[in-house]
């Protein structure tokens, strides 16, 4: 006689479960993560802004096809566009990281934890005019100290770009866990998104290095949290989770893309990132190249004039500089070199 033995889902996670709890249930009490984010939002939403300066950033906003109306829609700021949330997230995000202006935070991993804010703020105002919420802006205040946790803590171990995927990974995982909470999900809800996320096909860095170098790079982050709000409204509607998307062998993120390494936190989730974070307030640069930039400023007086003397320029930086922003030969576009030297760099 055979007999069938249903098969049992296993465990979420735990790197899933970590995220969960912090997500639904950890208490943000930190007046310093408030206040920094009171300061990001300004200057978060200023650098997307002065973006809707350059044609080839707003090409990129409105709705998905010509015509289209979303009544009480995602408002997308300094434009005239109410779109459908997930659309409001990409021309936000989009509109954020065109210029390359907004905070920063470095680690095994980098990344840009307020570009989580187009799916944040797209989510809250939509829900919010449809009348689904109340949220205020001490809401949206929260829902970032929580994201930049999320993103910042995985990069302080987690080297996503040594394997070749970019940073924005992270970007997709917080602003799912925190997006679908606002959708007013459940813990299993968090779950199942953040498994989502994670199972979601993730972007290689090509775009952002020669001989691949693409604007894209300037509306990844705004694609990364537009998608989070599509996985989460996904399982808002019902869609089922997977579990072991992380660990599973062979099959797994892990296995597949990140050589069998698993995630890993270096701290508990709090308020650390926030508190922490960096501002491009000197120099509106590559943050990897702030000092070279500051350099060349205090340089420029006293070497205008003697070019013809001068034989070689030697420059000393360290690794993620190197491996991100040299360049040698020409700029064949604009998103080609925030910081382009002819020179030989030395990583150190």
């Amino acid at each position: 006689m055979q007999v069938l033995v249903e098969n049992k889902r296993p465990d979420y996670d735990e790197a899933f479960e970590v995220l969960a709890d912090y997500i639904m249930d950890e208490r943000i009490d930190s007046k310093l993560a408030f206040e920094t984010a009171h300061y990001c939002l300004l200057d978060t939403l200023g650098c997307g802004i002065l973006a809707l300066n350059y044609p080839e950033c707003t090409r990129h906003l409105g709705p998905w096809a010509q015509g289209q109306i979303t009544p009480k829609g995602a408002r997308v700021p300094g434009t005239m566009y109410e779109l459908d949330p997930v659309k409001a997230a990409f021309d936000i995000g989009a509109m954020i990281r065109w210029l390359d202006y907004n905070d920063t935070w470095l680690a095994a991993e980098w990344g840009h934890p307020s570009d989580n804010l187009g799916g944040l703020l797209a989510v809250m105002d939509y829900s919010n005019r449809q009348g689904k919420s109340k949220f205020t802006v001490r809401d949206l205040l929260e829902a970032m100290i929580r994201a930049h946790e999320i993103q910042g803590v995985l990069a302080l171990k987690n080297s996503f770009n040594a394997v070749g995927l970019d940073h924005v990974i992270l970007v997709k995982v917080a602003s799912t866990g925190v997006v679908t909470k606002l959708l007013g999900g459940t813990k299993k809800d968090v779950l199942k998104a953040l498994s989502h996320a994670w199972v979601d096909g993730q972007s290689l860095r090509t775009y952002r290095h020669a001989p691949n170098t693409g604007s894209r790079k300037s509306w990844a982050a705004g694609d990364a949290t537009s998608r989070a709000v599509r996985l989460s409204m996904m399982v808002m509607l019902g869609e089922e989770g997977y579990p072991s998307a992380l660990s599973v062998p062979r099959w797994g993120f892990c296995d597949v893309l990140f050589k069998g390494n698993p995630i890993q936190f270096a701290q508990p989730l709090k308020s650390y990132v926030m508190e922490n974070v960096l501002f491009k307030i000197s120099y509106p640069a590559e943050f990897h190249g702030q000092t070279a930039v500051e350099c060349a400023l205090k340089l420029h007086d006293k070497v205008k004039g003697k070019w013809e003397d001068i034989e070689s320029i030697t420059l000393t930086t360290q690794a993620s500089g190197y491996r991100i922003i040299n360049k040698t030969g020409p700029l064949h576009n604009p998103a080609t070199g925030i910081i382009a030297y002819n020179t030989w760099w030395r990583s150190v």
